[in-house]
């Protein structure tokens, strides 16, 4: 077994016992209010259970003034809420690989209705466009990672110190680690999207260092005269 495997399972060996500490109990977040057509003002809270290492899942519960829940949907790993004039619509996603919903439901002020055969395509746009944010995050941490891993590997060739580079290598590895687990278990973008959006700037890097080894300076004669 490599060095490599062994730390890794090492460091997972450690981690497991300590997943029991990261319980807590439910807590919920207000999302909003909600006026029906009579003028009564409903609540929209986020109930959210323990999702022990994972992202905790979430439940939409519409609520009177008074506290009596009116309608409430199933605890998922990511629900949207999109305000239409005429009510509030939940996108309610089971994972986020596939950023597409797996339920879609219309509250009117009384009761939810099941829309979802007519709203789960343009569900992996109210996706995006909810959790823009989130993945320009991801995106500019994947980048610093990138470039700490490229200014270690320059350190081998500007004679730096083994222990100052077996150091930045087990401090960036601890950062990676950490960064993957939150993107797969604990964001709500999907890393199916992110490892796409990495391909495709890794093949233009490669390209444009292709077509500049290639290109021939400006101050060299392609065309020498002949002696």
């Amino acid at each position: 077994m490599s060095l490599r495997v062994s730390t890794i399972l090492v460091g997972w060996i450690f981690l497991i016992p300590t997943f029991s500490a990261w319980a807590h109990r439910p807590y919920e977040r207000v999302a909003g209010t909600f006026q029906r057509a009579d003028g009564t003002s409903i609540s929209v809270v986020r109930h959210h259970v323990d999702g022990i290492i994972a992202s905790d899942p979430v439940s939409i519960q519409f609520r009177l003034p008074e506290g009596v829940e009116i309608a409430r949907t199933p605890h998922v790993f990511d629900a949207v809420l999109r305000s239409v004039p005429s009510g509030t619509e939940v996108y309610q996603y089971r994972n986020t690989w596939f950023p597409v919903a797996s339920r879609v439901d219309f509250f009117d002020g009384y009761r939810l209705t099941d829309i979802t055969s007519e709203r789960r395509l343009p569900s992996a746009v109210v996706h995006f466009a909810d959790h823009w944010g989130a993945y320009g995050v991801v995106v500019a941490c994947g980048g610093i990672l990138v470039a700490l891993y490229r200014g270690l590997r320059s350190m081998r060739y500007r004679g730096w110190p083994s222990w100052i580079q077996w150091m930045g290598n087990a401090a960036l590895a601890v950062a990676v680690y950490s960064f993957g687990f939150l993107v797969l278990f604990n964001s709500p973008v999907s890393p199916l999207v992110i490892c796409g959006m990495g391909l495709a700037v890794w093949a233009a890097v490669r390209v444009w260092n292709e077509r500049a080894t290639r290109r021939v300076p400006d101050n060299v004669d392609e065309n020498p005269p002949m002696v």
